[in-house]
């Protein structure tokens, strides 16, 4: 039987891009992210069982969502008022968590926009990113393969990443070994081709993030700036948190403009929005 919290996390779930809960579970780093076996996290999706308070944070971090904002805060409202009964925490909890001031939401199209893009949504398991960024040459190889449709032969893969022949052969070896490429005659064609690739949560795999962030500026800073804006103002840090979801949104909307075959204007860019907290004032 469905309860609040088992109806939020599923619905939360598909809005975040993964379609089932295998998916979630297994490509979120399975126990050792979200602290349980597959077959709890069923029976929570199920409403069989109410997960342990502690557990929401793990599924904070699977799901993608920004703490302290209105999706993890409406997770968590769910969590309470299933464990409390409608009655409860409708006279207890309701009243001493009513928000101030009113949350930022996405506009229709917005929403509509962010929708299409979780559908196109690619989860890299922890296993997948360590071996994407074993070296430069692996993630710039995961980046051309990435986004392109076409067949990919060592010739290929050398010429557009700068390597030997026997270095790209040994990377698509690789690749297709870990299910990252598929056979396509006597080349190979990548199924993200199209898709967006998003990251393991940082919990399942800390030891690589570091990694990735060098990868990922190394690859910056070889590229010209194409645009570039910036505002600097003062806010409250709480309010601030639900614009988090909004520019997440509009950085993941950009990948509506990606193409998997080459024109010839295409290059490869980096979109990226990031917030700083200068300091306190």
């Amino acid at each position: 039987m469905a309860t609040i919290f088992s109806e939020t996390l599923t619905r939360l779930r598909r809005e975040a891009g993964f379609a089932t809960a295998y998916r979630f579970f297994h490509d979120n780093g399975g126990d050792k992210v979200l602290g349980m076996c597959y077959r709890k996290y069923l029976m929570m999706e199920q409403g069989r069982i109410l997960p342990q308070f502690k557990h929401l944070r793990g599924f904070i971090f699977g799901l993608r969502l920004v703490r302290r904002s209105a999706a993890s805060r409406e997770l968590v409202r769910a969590w309470l008022r299933t464990m409390a009964g409608d009655e409860l925490y409708g006279e207890i909890l309701e009243p001493m968590l009513a928000e101030h001031p009113e949350k930022l939401r996405l506009s229709p199209s917005q929403k509509v926009l962010g929708d299409a893009v979780a559908g196109r949504k690619f989860y890299l398991t922890p296993d997948h990113l360590r071996l994407v960024t074993a070296t430069a040459a692996d993630y710039l190889c995961f980046q051309l393969l990435s986004n392109d449709a076409g067949p990919w032969t060592p010739e290929r893969l050398a010429e557009a990443a700068g390597l030997k022949k026997p270095e790209a052969a040994a990377t698509l070896r690789k690749f297709f070994a870990a299910r990252l490429l598929r056979k396509a005659g006597a080349a190979y064609k990548c199924p993200l081709a199209g898709a967006m690739a998003e990251m393991p949560p940082r919990a399942a795999a800390p030891e690589v993030f570091e990694l990735l962030r060098r990868r990922q500026q190394e690859l910056v800073m070889s590229g010209l700036q194409a645009y570039h804006r910036r505002g600097i103002f003062r806010a409250d840090a709480d309010a601030l948190r639900d614009f988090y979801p909004l520019m997440a949104v509009n950085i993941s909307s950009s990948h509506v403009y990606a193409v998997k075959e080459k024109t010839p204007k295409s290059a490869l860019f980096a979109v990226e929005g990031r917030v700083i907290k200068i300091r306190d004032f």
